[in-house]
C-alpha cells in the first residue's frame, strides 16, 4: 500500500507553509497532550495554542477566513480548522456529553513522534540491545519456556534493528564529522566538535557496544541459539502454536514464514554487523587521525603579521589586473602601507650599541619590615570586600533546596571559581556569629566540575542568627 492511499494528499502542506514552525509547535503540543491525556479537550489544546501564540506573528494564507482583527484566539482557531482540515485529528464529543475532544489520526501518531524526535538534539541511550537479545534467548531456549522463545524471537528482530540503525547512523555521523573538518580553520571550534559532539554521540552509542555490550562476546552465542531452532522440532511445534494464538495465523505455514523470516533477518544481520563495526573502526580512526593532525596544523602555522602579509603579497603576485585591483584596495582600507624610496642605515633598523660589562658590588635590597603587615591587611581587605559574611550565607543558604536540612561534598554544584572561594571560606568562617551552619570535614577528596573538595557535610543549625 503506498504512502498517500493512508494518508490525505494535503497532509505535510502545513510543514511547508510560511506557518511551519507555528504548526509544528502546535503539533508538539498536540503530540504532549496525547502524551499525558487519554482525552484531549478541545478548549484546553485551545488554551494552550492561545498561550505559546501571544507574542507570535502569523501570516494568513489565501485559504483562511478571517473577519476582523487577527487576534490570538481568531489565530488558535485557524491552526485548529487546518489540522482537522489537512488530516491530523478528528474533532468529536465525549462519550454522553457535550464536551468537544480531540483525536489524533493513526497515522499521524508516528509522525507526531518521530518530528518530536528530530526537534529534540539529546542523544538517544543506549540500551544493551546485544545483550538484551542474548538473555532472551537463553532463557527461551530451556524446554520449560519452549513456548516463550516466539516472543523472544520477535524481541530479538526488534533489538538487532535497533542495534544496526543505531551502528550505520553513527557511521553516516561519522562522514558528516569528516566533511566539517575541511571546512573548519578554529582550533576552538575543532575542539568542540571532536570532545563535545563527537565524543559524546560515541561514548552513549558505540563505546558500551565494544565494551559492557560487546557485540563480539554475543554474537555467536545468539546465532547458536538462533540456529538450532531449525533443529528443534519441540520448540518450533511450540513458537507455532504461540503465533497462530496471538497473531491469529489461518495455517501453520504463514506461522512458519514469520518465524524463520525473523530468525534468518537476525542470523543475516548478525554476519553484517561485523563488517560494519570493522567500517566504522576504521573511519573513525581516520575521522581521529585528521583532526589531530589539522589541530597540530593550525597551531604551528606561521599566524604573525609577517606570514600574513607574505600570503596577501603572493596572491597580488598571482592575481589578475581585477584581482590586484581588489587586494590594493582592500589593503588601503585597512594597512598603512609606504613605499620606500631610499635605503640606509637607519631605514630598517637601529645599530646595536655594545656596552662593557663591569663588576660592580650588587646593589642591597633593604626589607622594610613594616610592608608585611600593610600587605597582609591590604589582602584580608580585599577578600572581605569581595566576600562579605552576607555573601558566603547566601552561598550556603543556596545549597539547602527543598527543605534540606543538610547537604554533602557530591551535591554541590561548584561552577566558577568564587563558587570554590565561597565554599572555602565557608568552611573557615563557619564559627563566627551568625554562621547558622556546621561542617564537617573527613580527609577524603572528591572533584566537582574540576575542583577538588573535600568531602564535607553541611547541617543547618536549628536556630540560626543572621548577623553578619
Amino acid at each position: 500500500m503506498r504512502l498517500f492511499d493512508i494518508v490525505p494528499g494535503n497532509f505535510f502542506s502545513i510543514l511547508s507553509s510560511g506557518n511551519r514552525e507555528i504548526y509544528y509547535d502546535a503539533i508538539m503540543i498536540l503530540h504532549d497532550s496525547f502524551q499525558t491525556e487519554l482525552n484531549i479537550r478541545l478548549d484546553d489544546f485551545r488554551s494552550a495554542l492561545i498561550a505559546h501564540l501571544e507574542d507570535q506573528a502569523f501570516e494568513l494564507e489565501e485559504d483562511d477566513m478571517v473577519e476582523g482583527s487577527l487576534t490570538p484566539n481568531m489565530k488558535a482557531t485557524i491552526i485548529l480548522t487546518k489540522l482537522i482540515k489537512t488530516g491530523w485529528v478528528e474533532k468529536e464529543y465525549l462519550d454522553s456529553s457535550f464536551i468537544e475532544i480531540l483525536t489524533p489520526k493513526s497515522y499521524a501518531i508516528p509522525i507526531m513522534k518521530l518530528l518530536s524526535e528530530i526537534g529534540d538534539n539529546s542523544l538517544r541511550e543506549y540500551n544493551s540491545l546485544v545483550f538484551s537479545t542474548f538473555s532472551a534467548l537463553q532463557l527461551a531456549a530451556k524446554p520449560e519456556n519452549y513456548e516463550q522463545m516466539y516472543e523472544a524471537v520477535l524481541a530479538a528482530k526488534s533489538n538487532t534493528e535497533q542495534l544496526n540503525e543505531m551502528l550505520r547512523t553513527f557511521y553516516h555521523s561519522i562522514r558528516g564529522f569528516l566533511r566539517d573538518l575541511v571546512e573548519q580553520h578554529d582550533v576552538n571550534e575543532l575542539l568542540k566538535n571532536h570532545f563535545g559532539e563527537f565524543m559524546e554521540l560515541s561514548d552513549r552509542i558505540y563505546h558500551p557496544i565494544k565494551t559492557m555490550d560487546s557485540f563480539y562476546r554475543y554474537q555467536n552465542p545468539i546465532q547458536s541459539i538462533l540456529s538450532g531452532i531449525y533443529a528443534n522440532d519441540a520448540m518450533l511445534d511450540a513458537m507455532r502454536k504461540r503465533a497462530m494464538s496471538i497473531k491469529k495465523h489461518s495455517d501453520q505455514e504463514e506461522a512458519d514464514r514469520e518465524i524463520f523470516s525473523a530468525i534468518d533477518y537476525i542470523l543475516d544481520a548478525y554476519r553484517n554487523l561485523g563488517s560494519i563495526i570493522n567500517e566504522i573502526d576504521r573511519k573513525k580512526s581516520i575521522y581521529t587521525k585528521s583532526t589531530s593532525e589539522k589541530i597540530r596544523y593550525l597551531t604551528s602555522a606561521d599566524q604573525t603579521i609577517k606570514s600574513k602579509l607574505a600570503e596577501l603579497l603572493k596572491a597580488f603576485a598571482n592575481a589578475d589586473d581585477s584581482g590586484k585591483d581588489n587586494i590594493a584596495d582592500m589593503l588601503g582600507r585597512n594597512i598603512e602601507v609606504n613605499r620606500q624610496e631610499v635605503f640606509d642605515t637607519t631605514a630598517l633598523y637601529h645599530k646595536n650599541i655594545r656596552s662593557k660589562r663591569v663588576d660592580r658590588e650588587p646593589i642591597e635590597i633593604v626589607k622594610d619590615e613594616s610592608l608585611d603587615g600593610m600587605a597582609e591587611e591590604y589582602l584580608l581587605a580585599q577578600i572581605k570586600n569581595g566576600f562579605p559574611l552576607k555573601r558566603i550565607r547566601a552561598f550556603v543558604d543556596g545549597l539547602f533546596t527543598e527543605g534540606l536540612v543538610s547537604v554533602s561534598a557530591s551535591d554541590i554544584h561548584i561552577k566558577s571559581d568564587n563558587d570554590f572561594i565561597l565554599l572555602m571560606l565557608a568552611v573557615i568562617r563557619q564559627h563566627d556569629v551568625g554562621m547558622g551552619y556546621n561542617i564537617d570535614v573527613s580527609e577524603k577528596r572528591i572533584d566537582r566540575n574540576g575542583y577538588l573538595i573535600p568531602e564535607m557535610t553541611i547541617t543547618r543549625k536549628k536556630a540560626a542568627n543572621n548577623v553578619e
